[in-house]
């Protein structure tokens, strides 16, 4: 397995939350009329969140994964209906998936834990899979967020509890020297001028390793690979123009392919 690959598989556990985010809620209003005939690919299906929403609405619901852990847990939450498959699989070879789908979806920033070859790969593959009049939405992390906050938020809820007090001040000072330290690293101007980075997430205790994209670059990368952007998301399930200043983590974008 690659590392990033490993971790997700190791961290099966931590996916218990089966809310749908803002912007994927967003799309999912836009999709209600014609859901129920649809035919959806949803790529890293991790433990079954957005098929958890999406498996009982759609005509077919194929979830794919590379953590076969992962897939396991999708099983347990939405194996047994007739409509339902999940496989252990890489977004980056689609082919062993039958036929074409109406709607492709690739959330929670999971494509941003590819190499970025993988990532073309991925767009390559999933133009492949959707229909003429298709859709695929995906996010990932936006480049605007770096240099990272070094500030971790407190819980309201325990803020007057001594202990928590005394346990919150030392995480928060571990977490400042992590993230201080990956700021350092970081070289912006050069990132700014490629289009994206790699960089160690805050996500899995800095185990993973993800790609940040400026949003204008990820538009144009997503042209050439024969998508037209239909609209861009914020973390608040907001329409944005670009460009766009902001301090969002990520953006989703929701995809056509582009005509011809």
């Amino acid at each position: 397995m690659e590392e990033n690959q490993k971790v997700f598989d190791e961290d099966v556990a931590v996916f218990t939350n089966m809310s749908l985010f803002p912007a994927e809620r967003t799309v999912l209003r836009r999709l209600a009329p014609r859901i129920a005939d649809l035919d959806m690919l949803d790529l890293g299906v991790g433990s079954g969140r957005t098929g958890w929403t999406y498996a009982p609405l759609v005509r077919r619901y194929v979830g794919v994964d590379y953590s076969p852990r992962m897939v396991e847990a999708a099983k347990q939450r939405l194996g047994g209906e007739s409509n339902v498959e999940l496989l252990v699989g890489d977004a980056r070879d689609l082919t062993p998936i039958d036929g074409q789908f109406d709607f492709i979806l690739f959330s929670f920033n999971a494509i941003d834990a590819l190499p970025p070859d993988g990532r073309l790969q991925v767009l390559d593959q999933v133009r492949s899979k959707l229909r003429s009049d298709g859709l695929f939405q995906f996010s990932t992390h936006s480049l605007g967020t770096l240099p990272f906050d070094t500030h971790l938020p407190h819980s309201p809820r325990f803020a007057k509890m001594r202990t928590y007090r005394m346990y919150a001040k030392a995480r928060e000072l571990r977490y400042a020297y992590r993230i201080g330290k990956i700021n350092r690293a970081l070289d912006l101007e050069a990132a700014r001028r490629r289009g994206w980075d790699v960089i160690p997430s805050m996500a899995h205790d800095f185990r993973i390793r993800d790609y940040y994209v400026d949003p204008e670059f990820q538009v144009g990368q997503l042209r050439e690979h024969g998508f037209e952007v239909l609209t861009v998301i914020d973390n608040a399930g907001q329409e944005v123009t670009l460009p766009h200043d902001s301090r969002d983590s990520w953006f989703d974008y929701l995809c056509a392919p582009s005509a011809g």
